[in-house]
């Protein structure tokens, strides 16, 4: 028995995707990052010779204490883009759809669509660089108590809404293949 990616997974499971979300939102908010980190670098490269008072005595100690907790609070935050980039994923199987979402560093859901629940799948792209980079919105909709699944900024939606939706019919057709007896 190896790693199971989700809780629930089954040892007869076969796994055919396993999605994040597209590189270039995780690239997008380390620029982000990197803008407040150059606030930092700036104020530190030239706060001394442009105000010089506020570097020395009382106030130099405070703005010391502030700059020292907003390095604390970069590094946490570079963190955290990491984290949830990684933590954060959709997995497509061969009897259902996992999308497991950290909520927080001690909080995450986990929610599960089997195959045979599926009414419909939709695939969006938006904007020029979800057409450039081939990123978009997955939306697959359900017979059960969840309406919808949405999986956000995923590469190629369009191949992923295929997957579904083909996983969908071989399902089908064997769940009809299995009521009447063929094979």
């Amino acid at each position: 028995m190896g790693h199971k990616l989700f809780p629930s997974q089954q040892d007869d499971e076969t796994i055919y995707l396993v999605v994040r979300e597209h590189w270039v939102h995780l690239l997008l908010k380390v620029l982000i990052w990197a803008f407040f980190a150059a606030i930092l670098i700036l104020f530190n490269r030239f706060s001394q010779s442009t105000l010089p008072g506020l570097t020395q005595g009382i106030l130099g100690q405070g703005t010391l204490l502030v700059a020292q907790i907003y390095t604390m609070l970069l590094v946490l935050s570079l963190f955290l883009i990491f984290v949830f980039y990684y933590l954060n994923i959709q997995v497509i199987t061969s009897i259902r759809v996992v999308e497991v979402t950290q909520e927080g560093l001690f909080d995450h859901v986990v929610s599960e669509l089997h195959i045979d629940k599926i009414e419909d799948a939709t695939s969006q792209t938006v904007g020029i660089l979800g057409t450039i980079f081939n990123y978009g919105d997955v939306f697959v909709q359900t017979a059960g108590t969840v309406d919808r699944f949405e999986f956000h900024n995923v590469p190629n939606p369009g191949g992923i809404e295929k997957m579904v939706l083909d996983l969908y019919e071989k399902n089908s057709n064997f769940v009809k293949d299995a009521a009447t007896g063929n094979r």
